[in-house]
């Protein structure tokens, strides 16, 4: 029954369209029978058929069914082309769209909610993230993304303003990252993420810019260290 699935047949319709081909002329009952379909779907079935063109109705006293020709098949499979050909287009335009995102080095978002949408995107870390925090907002889906990466055994290390505005969300984060310090900063985000990907949120001009970019990350995880290595651990209270 694949090859009718691949021409868009269920496999109830293969079923009965199989099962008049065998045996011609047959009542409902008996193609219900034959084919093992259900009397309460074998009505729907024939239906299906009959619009596809791949069985017809004999009318006699009691409704009878005949096949149409398998070259009514034919039809469906160049149906079928058309839908890949029509397919094989939109990947295209996908592809063009991936590519461009490639080869642009720097991806430029405006607002909060492109700050929201753009830290979704980001590429998933395979060895370390490191971060520059503003706010360390304790969003439920960014601390199970930080259990799992930690999980995983990768190198988290994070930077954050700490002050009576952060400090309720801090001392959420600080009972699972270890790897927390405080650091002045007056409206810049930011994650560095595999030698590869920058991102940066500027607070107060309210832009955030993703920068894929190998030796600007190479510097950037560089600098992050040296702060990193000097800046105070936050403990709990």
């Amino acid at each position: 029954m694949e090859e009718y699935k691949e021409l868009g047949l269920t496999v109830n319709e293969g079923k009965a369209y199989e099962t008049l081909l065998n045996f011609g002329k047959l009542s409902v009952g008996d193609i219900s029978k034959h084919s093992g379909v259900s009397y309460s779907k074998i009505y729907n079935v024939l239906g299906s058929l009959t619009k596809k063109g791949l069985a017809e109705i004999v009318p006699e006293k009691t409704k009878k069914f005949v096949p149409s020709s398998p070259e009514s098949l034919f039809n469906l499979i160049d149906e079928k082309k058309k839908q890949l050909e029509s397919l094989k287009e939109k990947v295209k335009e996908m592809k063009r769209k991936y590519e461009i995102k490639e080869k642009n080095p720097v991806i430029m978002g405006m607002g909060k909610t492109a700050f929201y949408k753009i830290v979704k995107e980001l590429k998933e870390t395979k060895k370390y993230d490191y971060s520059l925090k503003w706010t360390s907002e304790a969003k439920p889906d960014w601390i199970g993304k930080f259990r799992k990466n930690v999980r995983e055994g990768k190198d988290i290390k994070t930077l954050t303003r700490y002050d009576k505005e952060t400090k309720k969300d801090i001392e959420e984060w600080i009972k699972i990252n270890r790897q927390m310090r405080a650091f002045p900063n007056e409206g810049v985000a930011m994650s560095i993420c595999d030698d590869q990907q920058v991102m940066i949120a500027l607070i107060k001009s309210n832009v955030t810019l993703v920068i894929n970019d190998i030796p600007f990350a190479k510097i950037m995880k560089k600098f992050f260290l040296d702060s990193y290595a000097r800046a105070e651990p936050i403990k709990e209270d």
